[in-house]
């Protein structure tokens, strides 16, 4: 913990920076700053808006205010890396807590290491950027099952409706961890549950779900006349890759402009997001076998290199402070790290399969399903980021078990001698 704390404040304090140019993080800072200022979450003319989830702004506005309290010069990139910190080293214990958990002390310290000493996700500390706040919660979520005996088929109430209600404010973050409901599903139905106890859970937790998000999608609804559950950039991220000359990674595309006829904000966000939902069902409809080739140029894209917490650092090529040896030694080291731990993670998946360790499973599965989120949308390092700490865990029983092969082998050698 006291590595993951140092080494995360001091690439704040060295990184942390006001974003430059029209990318994410220049955006969550200005619908922050709106919503610490008491303007909700409107765009600047002033008008509600429902493109991103308000979850992440949501929090750092919240955070923004309650430090506005404090005699002191506000600094937004400074006070999100600040916060972004105290996240990533709960994930950390979250890790620890899950590997412990799921197998003993020896996985959850590895693997807590590994999270702690990942490059990437220092290098996501100092930005603006969901990612971080995301893993936080569906680690939260994950652990409040994966801390079940390995033998639970029948799972308590309470604690269903407290995996709901994290999952439903992870989602306001990001809505891919809904795919956790899914997930809970096959766990207890291949662990022998029984029909019953499967339909108890998952209407207990997904009631939890939606009494989270019930109040955001009705506001939503309010503003554009239309039901937008949590966002309306949807449309935008499935046209992205789903084109004549899409390369499978984020792209701006002409093929994805849409002339809104809306009268506000928020009306011409719906009209765009639904209008290129159709494009791009249409697209995959017309075009299957460009759309077989792009899921792998989407998967190429996602896992190209594992340093883009250090690219939005530089906000995407428009603040390069960094020196360039030092940047691209930082570029290596986080890629060799990376592929490491992919390799490693592999090795280690088979330890989740099987239907008499069900959270065992369930970890797997979670995983998985947050992996598979480029290939549905577009390719990005960045959409990997979350996937890590899984990785982690994996990876560490893979270590942990070759560990344990080196004695017995060193036993067989001098008995054989």
């Amino acid at each position: 913990m006291l590595a993951a704390t140092a080494l995360r404040l001091a690439w704040v304090l060295y990184a942390a920076r006001e974003p430059r140019g029209f990318h994410d993080p220049s955006l969550y800072e200005v619908f922050a700053t709106r919503i610490a200022d008491g303007h909700g979450f409107t765009a600047a003319n002033g008008e509600a808006t429902t493109y991103y989830p308000v979850g992440y702004v949501g929090a750092l506005g919240a955070v923004m205010w309650f430090v506005r309290l404090a005699p002191i010069h506000e600094n937004v990139p400074l006070t999100a890396g600040l916060f972004n910190l105290v996240l990533g080293v709960g994930t950390v214990w979250l890790i620890f807590e899950i590997g412990r958990r799921l197998f003993d002390n020896r996985v959850g310290l590895v693997a807590a290491a590994a999270v702690a000493l990942w490059p990437n996700l220092i290098f996501h500390t100092a930005v603006i950027l969901t990612e971080t706040l995301f893993v936080f919660l569906a680690l939260a979520a994950v652990l409040l099952l994966v801390a079940l005996p390995a033998d639970a088929q029948r799972v308590g109430w309470r604690r269903l409706a407290a995996f709901g209600a994290i999952v439903g404010l992870s989602a306001l973050v990001r809505p891919i961890s809904l795919a956790f409901l899914a997930v809970l599903i096959v766990v207890l139905a291949v662990a022998g549950a029984g029909w019953r106890n499967v339909l108890r859970a998952v209407v207990v937790a997904a009631g939890a779900v939606a009494v989270v998000l019930a109040p955001w999608t009705v506001r939503n609804t309010r503003e554009t006349g239309s039901f937008v559950a949590i966002s309306t950039n949807l449309g935008d991220n499935l046209c992205m890759s789903r084109h004549p000359g899409a390369t499978g990674g984020f792209q701006s595309s002409d093929a994805c402009t849409v002339r809104a006829t809306g009268a506000t904000t928020a009306e011409r966000e719906v009209e765009v997001n639904n209008t290129n939902v159709r494009r791009a069902a249409h697209f995959v409809r017309a075009h299957p076998a460009t759309e077989a080739k792009l899921v792998v140029l989407r998967a190429y894209h996602s896992l190209e290199n594992d340093y883009d917490g250090l690219a939005a650092s530089e906000s995407y090529g428009s603040n390069h402070f960094i020196p360039s040896a030092l940047r691209r030694a930082l570029e290596i080291v986080a890629d060799v790290a990376f592929f490491l731990a992919l390799v490693l993670s592999v090795l280690g998946v088979p330890a989740f399969m099987t239907r008499h360790r069900p959270w065992r499973l369930f970890f797997l599965l979670a995983g998985l399903a947050l992996a598979v989120q480029p290939l549905i949308f577009f390719g990005d390092p960045r959409f990997h980021v979350p996937v890590m700490p899984f990785m982690a865990v994996f990876a560490a029983v893979t270590l942990c078990r070759a560990r344990d092969l080196l004695p017995a082998r060193r036993v067989t050698a001098v008995a054989g001698g």
